[in-house]
């Protein structure tokens, strides 16, 4: 594929791309140097009057961050197969028009490259002229936090298929920018309920036309440009979502230290807290930048869960196996799966109805849920973080009308062993010691074979390895295949022993299990204090207990503690999440119950970007939970950013 010639021009003091598609012409004479703004209005809009013109230049300036007033300066009418010829009407003094005198200029659109039908019709709203050609608007926003490895633009807007990075840097000269296309370009429908909706995806994904770094400058090196989406882009692309950049990943999703790459800044508190987590590029865009919706990562043990703690975001670790992982680079095709991040609960529950392949929550509502509350990881030893989660399960049981059950998992076990002779008499975490951490270093290892001997053959050298990643190759590489078998039973017969004993053989239709697990450190976690070296992860932990089981794992902010920070000298706030476990296949109904206590609570389910998780309260949360008829201040019905025309009832509709 041929790299396209990218224009970028400033309007307002913001940066724009000229996406390099034409999309039409106007019938006057314009300079081929010239690049102008302009607005895109209808034929039918015209005929309003002039107040409600007034009415309708204003609503494309407010309800978009791409059109600025200087848009709404040049009009470009966009004649319409039937009604009026508004250019023919202009030179009739018989027949006078709509009164267009408040422009500086009109231009009309040859009206055989206009009318455009369907998926491709030309929407109203801010456009470039280059020449006498029509090109869209695509802001550039600078990549302050350096979350983004590139931004992306598709080669054809209208159908796009293959994609090109953008390497322009932001007027300032201080940041790469990340182009977003107009908000009314798009309009949602039942067949793409994702129109106009910004999504980052992870720098793991196979994107056509694209490399794939995974901030390894050896992985840069070695591999090409996809050429082809894997399935679960094309799965969002068929949707209509705007996929706006790739967002960096750990180097080989294993790394921790960032020397090849610079980290992205969590934006939270004194943003030099660790953004932590093999996706922390795309917690961190999405806590980060309020221009773009949803961001998609991955999780092996833990890459979205860990990064959702630190930025303050919700996020979904969905059922084992409900989204392809071809063309998507993973640690373990045993243990990875697709998660995302949303800013609240609702639209996490729109996302993940339009992700994976999951039950909607309205096909079957289970007559009964049990809580379980696991002793083995509680209380916790921070006490201020142990009475927030006690508030958790307390609006929790509220809403349920149970209360929480206590299971001591390591005495059940001892209990009610497995029947397999070889677990018997062992201890939980001794029998379950190496399994899940050793048969994933193993896995990591099998999966880059390719790219061990491959870049050793090409450049007569070893890749540079974090110590993160070189812990786990050691480890993989020692590990024989009976080795790994051995694990691999072991940890089959602990899901047998958790399915018939702690999950039990009653749920099912009219029965569902919730565990209440801790998940992330109230404590400051500065990035300028140094690491710990890394040491294998032993047993079975709150992080590893989704990835063996397969089952989906929620994460919620709900509460944020002060810290005095070292870096600011001021009072900030780290954000507090509380996860919550559910069996396989009960993804959705995860979703509602959780949102359902929240907000039978009037707590919010709704996150801020920035420094704040949320708006700074009073309470023992620190939150300031503002009640709009028994609901939070976002209310109870959602319209997903950039889907116009798409109104959901909370969950219920999803």
């Amino acid at each position: 594929m041929a790299l396209k010639h990218l224009i970028t021009c400033v309007v307002a003091g913001i940066d724009y791309l000229v996406h390099p598609q034409i999309l039409g012409s106007v019938q006057e004479t314009v300079r081929a140097d010239q690049i102008i703004p302009v607005l895109v209005l209808s034929e039918q809009e015209l005929e309003s009057g002039p107040e409600q013109l007034g009415k309708i230049l204003q609503y494309y300036v407010d309800n978009d961050d791409v059109c600025e007033d200087e848009f709404t300066g040049i009009l470009v009418v966009n004649p319409s197969s039937s009604g009026p010829d508004f250019a023919a009407t202009a030179d009739d003094v018989d027949l006078p028009g709509p009164d267009l005198s408040r422009f500086s200029a009109v231009y009309y659109i040859v009206p055989e490259a206009a009318v455009l039908e369907g998926e491709n019709r030309l929407s109203s709203g801010p456009y470039f002229l280059s020449g006498p050609n029509l090109h869209q608007a695509w802001r550039l926003y600078p990549d302050e936090l350096e979350a983004f490895t590139f931004g992306l633009i598709p080669d054809d807007p209208f159908s796009p298929q293959s994609f090109q990075a953008v390497a322009s840097q932001s007027s300032g000269g201080l940041a790469k920018t990340i182009p977003v296309p107009s908000r009314h370009y798009h309009r949602a429908t039942l067949e793409k309920p994702l129109a106009g909706t910004r999504v980052s995806l992870k720098d793991t994904f196979d994107i056509e036309g694209v490399r794939t770094a995974l901030s390894s400058r050896a992985w840069a090196e070695m591999y090409p440009a996809a050429a082809e989406n894997g399935p679960y882009v094309k799965h969002l692309l068929d949707q209509g979502a705007i996929i706006v950049g790739k967002t960096k990943s750990t180097q080989l999703l294993a790394g921790n230290e960032w020397i090849e790459f610079q980290s992205p800044s969590n934006p939270r508190g004194d943003q030099y807290q660790e953004p932590s987590g093999s996706s922390t590029g795309a917690a961190a865009s999405l806590a980060g930048y309020p221009w773009l919706d949803y961001a998609v990562g991955g999780d092996s043990e833990g890459g979205v869960r860990e990064p959702a703690t630190y930025h303050g975001l919700h996020a979904l670790r969905p059922t084992f196996g409900t989204s392809s992982l071809d063309g998507i680079k993973v640690i373990s095709p045993r243990y990875d799966t697709v998660g995302i991040f949303a800013r609240s609960l609702p639209e996490l529950t729109f996302m993940a109805a339009h992700s994976f392949d999951i039950t909607r929550s309205d096909v079957h509502k289970p007559l009964s849920t049990r809580i379980l509350y696991p002793t083995d990881f509680f209380p916790l030893a921070d006490p201020e973080q142990q009475v927030l989660y006690e508030s958790f399960i307390e609006i929790l049981e509220a809403s349920l009308g149970v209360k929480r059950i206590e299971v001591d998992l390591a005495q059940l076990w001892i209990d009610k062993p497995p029947s397999q002779s070889h677990a018997a008499g062992l201890p939980l975490q001794e029998y379950m010691n190496r399994a899940p951490f050793w048969s994933l270093c193993y896995d990591f290892y099998q999966s880059m074979k390719h790219f061990r001997s491959g870049y050793h053959d090409r450049f007569g050298r070893e890749p540079f390895l974090e110590s993160a990643s070189r812990l786990r190759w050691k480890i993989g590489a020692n590990i024989t295949e009976d080795d790994r078998n051995e694990y691999l039973n072991q940890i089959a017969v602990f899901r047998r022993w958790f399915d018939d004993n702690v999950v039990s053989a009653h749920d099912g239709r009219d029965q569902e299990t919730i565990l209440v697990l801790p998940y992330g450190d109230s404590r400051p976690a500065y990035r300028d204090i140094p690491r710990d070296e890394p040491s294998p992860l032993e047993g079975i932990n709150p992080t590893l207990l989704s990835s063996i089981l397969g089952t989906p794992h929620l994460l919620v902010p709900f509460a944020q503690l002060p810290y005095e920070s070292h870096i600011s000298g001021r009072t900030e706030y780290r954000p507090i999440c509380v996860s919550v476990m559910g069996t396989r296949g009960s993804d959705s109904t995860l979703l509602r119950l959780v949102e359902e206590a929240l907000r039978s609570a009037h707590w919010r389910t709704k996150v801020e970007t920035g420094r704040y998780t949320f708006p700074l309260g009073g309470n023992s949360r620190n939150v300031e939970d503002q009640e709009v008829d028994g609901h939070d201040s976002h209310g109870a019905l959602m319209t997903v950013q950039g889907t116009a025309g798409l109104v959901y009832e909370s969950v219920d509709e999803l």
